[in-house]
């Protein structure tokens, strides 16, 4: 009899670890990603460091001093976070052209890279009046331009691949995307009449 709850609490221990182990291979993986346009520039908030003294302005995910002020003393969400000195909204910041550079408008995220699997999107419209969206697009390049449509001020959304959909969301709105992503590049791009072509997209790849 012994011997038997002994094999069954040996079964039993086998099935918990298999378990553990089969979770502890598929994680979850989380990107927080930030909309931004003049109107969240110019809305400011708390702990917000015009020239760049504070957590930074639009960076709730910087810290220590510069982490994120406007004219570029560190890297923080304006900039291109952890590009360095000018790295903000007057520097560098997306592809090389700052904030400034594209329209007024952009994407942050505070990583570039995320291993395959499952991968939440947790994005938030920092803006103060205009409406903006997530569309996930899959790309053989992140440099290549997507199909567009001049009339409409919008990438073609039939003839891109769409992993994923935030939908529109209103000023100052957050929203948790969850998709299953495989390995390749991706693109996170505004698809709101002119602001791809504004500058709102921004490389994402899963890694194997």
């Amino acid at each position: 009899m012994k011997s038997k709850i002994r094999s069954c609490l040996a079964a039993l221990a086998l099935v918990c670890t298999s378990a553990v182990a089969a979770g502890a291979a598929a994680p979850s993986s989380t990107v927080r990603v930030a909309l931004l346009d003049m109107t969240a520039v110019a809305g400011g908030g708390a702990g917000v460091g015009m020239m760049g003294y504070g957590p930074g302005m639009m960076g709730p995910w910087g810290a220590g001093p510069g982490a994120g002020g406007m004219m570029g003393y560190g890297p923080g969400m304006m900039g291109a976070w952890g590009n360095g000195p000018s790295g903000g909204m007057m520097g560098g910041g997306m592809m090389g052209g700052g904030m400034m550079g594209h329209g007024m408008m952009t994407v942050r995220a505070d990583q570039d890279s995320v291993p395959a699997g499952t991968v939440t999107l947790d994005i938030t419209n920092w803006s103060r009046s205009v409406v903006h969206e997530v569309l996930v697009v899959a790309v053989d390049s992140p440099t290549a331009p997507l199909p567009y449509d001049y009339n409409s001020w919008r990438v073609v959304e039939d003839q891109i691949k769409v992993a994923g959909d935030s939908g529109e969301l209103s000023p100052n709105v957050s929203k948790t995307l969850e998709l299953n992503l495989s390995p390749g590049t991706y693109l996170l791009i505004c698809n709101v009449a002119g602001h791809y072509a504004a500058g709102m997209a921004l490389p994402l790849t899963v890694t194997p």
